[in-house]
């Protein structure tokens, strides 16, 4: 079996970006590969043919609004996404939160709102190609109209066990609920060896993985201690990410408009160090009672008992999400059933 992962963005089809910290592509790919498949993930490109994208039984391409800041490869994208669409291959993923936005940018492309080929986009990847290679252009808006208008294919998105899949449905009218298949990844990162708590660590912060969200502003505001980014920038190594996490008091995993959660690596991160995390109690309260713990009633923990709450925490988490075995079966199969 033959699969080829790329996307719009730098989280979706970089390679480099995979080995500074985990991503959703990264970690679809590995669970594809431990299952044996022969998997190729790649930086986009306009000059990849019919003839080789045939040769996969799925090409499956990242999705970002095309309008956003951050889809500096959604030319290439979208145009391999056109010619596996037309081809009968083609399976989609969305791995960054609040897909409404998607559906409004997409929206704006369609309503000619939106101009993808002005100049303030000329730094794009293959910009010069879309304004000069009519092909080109027509895959690209041919895919953008096909996104909003008409049901997508089989689209992978990363959950949380809390997660709610028809949230993302309503935010793209366009995914059905058969097509949209939820994966939980986070058994791979959880494999990391057993880490000794660390008392001797004098902890006088949190992090966070989205620090300027209403809701992680609202719980900030009930802290003693201050929040801090879990990773300092977008180049930043893992190793130095988990160290900050390590030394932290606890890690706020957010949620977003309507309190909806979106899957961050980082609450497996946070748990695989031995460091508590808080997110909304209202939705992870699900798998057990230690996830009912307000961010203010852990400061006040001692450090054996935060401690013990993030063993508690990552022992509940793993009963409550698919083994890697399993989660490679999944997908595994639901390849076999849309090929």
């Amino acid at each position: 079996m033959k699969i080829l992962i790329t996307g719009c963005t730098a989280q979706q089809a970089s390679t480099k970006t995979a080995l500074r910290t985990p991503t959703f592509s990264a970690l679809l790919a590995k669970a594809f590969q431990d299952g044996g498949a022969d998997v190729s993930v790649v930086e986009p490109s306009v000059h990849l043919t019919v003839e080789e994208l045939s040769e996969y039984d799925q090409v499956i391409v990242g999705i970002a609004p095309p309008t956003s800041l951050s889809a500096n490869k959604v030319y290439p994208a979208f145009s391999i996404a056109n010619k596996a669409r037309k081809i009968g291959n083609l399976a989609l993923f969305i791995d960054a939160p609040e897909p409404y936005k998607l559906q409004a940018s997409l929206k704006s492309v369609s309503l000619n709102v939106a101009d993808l080929t002005k100049e303030f986009y000329q730094r794009r990847k293959s910009y010069s190609h879309l304004v000069g290679n009519p092909e080109v252009k027509a895959d690209v808006y041919e895919f953008n109209e096909f996104l909003y208008t008409q049901e997508w294919p089989t689209t992978y998105f990363p959950s949380f066990p809390w997660s709610n899949p028809l949230a993302v449905v309503q935010s793209i009218p366009n995914i059905s609920a058969e097509k949209l298949v939820a994966v939980n990844l986070d058994a791979q990162i959880l494999r990391a060896p057993y880490v000794e708590p660390q008392f001797h660590i004098l902890k006088e912060y949190w992090t966070c993985d989205s620090v300027g969200t209403k809701w992680s502003l609202n719980v900030t505001a009930t802290l003693k201690y201050d929040v801090i980014s879990s990773r300092a920038s977008r180049w930043e190594k893992e190793s130095i990410t988990l160290e900050r996490i390590k030394k932290s008091v606890g890690t706020l995993v957010t949620v977003y408009r309507g309190n909806e959660p979106w899957w961050s690596p980082v609450l497996a991160q946070s748990l695989s160090v031995g460091v508590p995390v808080v997110t909304d109690w209202r939705s992870s309260s699900l798998i057990g009672q230690e996830w009912t713990h307000l961010a203010s009633s852990i400061e006040e923990m001692t450090e054996d008992e935060r401690f013990n709450l993030a063993v508690a925490q990552k022992e509940s988490y793993l009963r409550a999400i698919p083994s890697w075995q399993e989660t490679i079966d999944g997908l595994l199969q639901t390849i076999k059933v849309t090929v």
